[in-house]
């Protein structure tokens, strides 16, 4: 992976974690994310996220430390007005000094009322069928993981970051990736959203790798302390 600082020794260790309402579902952060508190106020959010990245990012330049708190404030909102019951952030120093950020959310769909045992194949599919309709030009597949088969979007979009996060009254435009997974549960009906966004489509390739290692340590089972996945930073298994 061309990630410089993945892991800062400010960072936290891997851990596992599960949506608030799914305790039959976990996965694990890798080193580099943090999970953010959503019942936060946005101003102190941005305060202490302004101190996190003076502490690990201090030779970076002003106008970088600006940007990254700006664009990841406005993706943290989207992601929180979706109605996200998780999300976390990851800050990475990629080669070149540059400073790079994404978000993950993970959204938690049960139906109140349907079969305990889901055609879970034919739910993925339909999903997928559901996203090429939606998004013509998107990167839409399957693909295997070992808690079982998951449909995958890719695509790009066009957000508006606040303008007076820039001191100015008009939006600014933001090109934004972002690829979901919607994994179908096992037990009962319903399926998990997660979402990853980012800015930063330079070093794409790199962030699917290590999304990669959080789509494989999905599991049913809590795992147990210091257990951690073993499928480490490998990429996600091939989409059809």
């Amino acid at each position: 992976m061309a990630v410089a600082d993945a892991q800062n020794a400010s960072t936290p260790p891997t851990a596992a974690v599960s949506p608030a309402d799914t305790a039959d579902f976990w996965f694990e952060l890798p080193p580099g994310f943090v999970q953010i508190d959503l019942r936060e106020d946005a101003k102190s959010r941005l305060l202490r996220m302004t101190d996190v990245i003076d502490t690990l990012f201090a030779d970076a330049a002003p106008q970088q430390k600006f940007n990254l708190v700006a664009s990841s404030e406005c993706i943290l909102q989207t992601m929180i007005a979706s109605g996200a019951e998780h999300i976390s952030s990851c800050l990475l120093r990629m080669r070149g000094n540059k400073l790079s950020q994404g978000a993950l959310c993970v959204l938690v769909e049960r139906p109140d009322t349907g079969p305990q045992s889901q055609d879970r194949q034919g739910s993925a599919k339909r999903t997928a069928a559901l996203w090429r309709r939606l998004y013509p030009d998107a990167e839409v597949g399957l693909v295997m993981l070992p808690y079982g088969i998951s449909a995958l979007c890719i695509r790009d979009q066009d957000l508006e970051v606040p303008g007076i996060f820039f001191g100015l009254d008009e939006p600014i435009p933001a090109l934004v990736r972002e690829v979901q997974f919607n994994v179908p549960l096992k037990n009962g009906p319903g399926s998990v959203l997660f979402v990853f966004m980012t800015q930063d489509i330079e070093h794409w390739d790199e962030y699917l790798e290590m999304l990669g290692g959080i789509m494989k340590s999905i599991s049913a089972d809590e795992p147990h302390e210091g257990e951690t996945s073993e499928s480490g930073s490998q990429g996600v298994g091939g989409s059809e």
